[in-house]
């Protein structure tokens, strides 16, 4: 095999391992947009009760000594169903610590103690609920890593083309 045919064969083939390579990672952050939008969607099934904040407050935790501060918004909610008073403690579906104080104090300035407000109930396990919905947004941008998936298997595709072109 000469050495100019060896080179182009390592040039298709280098092509066409990045043009899939592109197009897997696109495809991983659709999955994931996918899940993500999935999740989302299924808290907008579940029952609307009212219920009552009973705690609203920022806890304050350090990890280990020399870490810095992480700030956990904390709101403590009743409500009834299914006949029987339950507490709920979440916010959103995922919640999690924030290293910043006034993104905590965001999170719970909507949820002041004794305010009565509505909260959405999974009929499938009733002890658990949540004061927010989450975003449908992941389903808005799926168009982004969807160009990547496009342009792998386009890159993949013009190698396979031009290397049976040029024999």
């Amino acid at each position: 095999m000469s050495d100019k045919k060896t080179k182009r064969l390592f040039s298709v083939f280098g092509s066409i391992f990045f043009g899939l390579s592109v197009a897997v990672i696109g495809l991983i952050f659709v999955y994931g947009l996918l899940v993500a939008y999935g999740k989302a969607k299924e808290t907008r099934s579940w029952q609307v009760t009212s219920c009552l904040v009973v705690k609203s407050e920022i806890q304050e935790f350090r990890p280990t000594p020399n870490s810095p501060f992480y700030y956990v918004s904390v709101v403590e909610y009743v409500y009834n169903y299914g006949g029987k008073d339950r507490t709920g403690k979440s916010i959103k579906r995922v919640d999690g610590p924030s290293s910043n104080r006034k993104r905590a104090e965001k999170k719970i300035a909507p949820f002041p103690e004794g305010k009565h407000t509505q909260c959405w109930v999974n009929p499938d396990d009733p002890d658990r609920a949540i004061l927010k919905q989450s975003t449908l947004a992941p389903l808005y941008t799926l168009w982004f890593p969807g160009l990547f998936v496009i342009a792998g298997i386009g890159i993949a595709l013009n190698a396979i083309r031009r290397s049976i072109k040029n024999g």
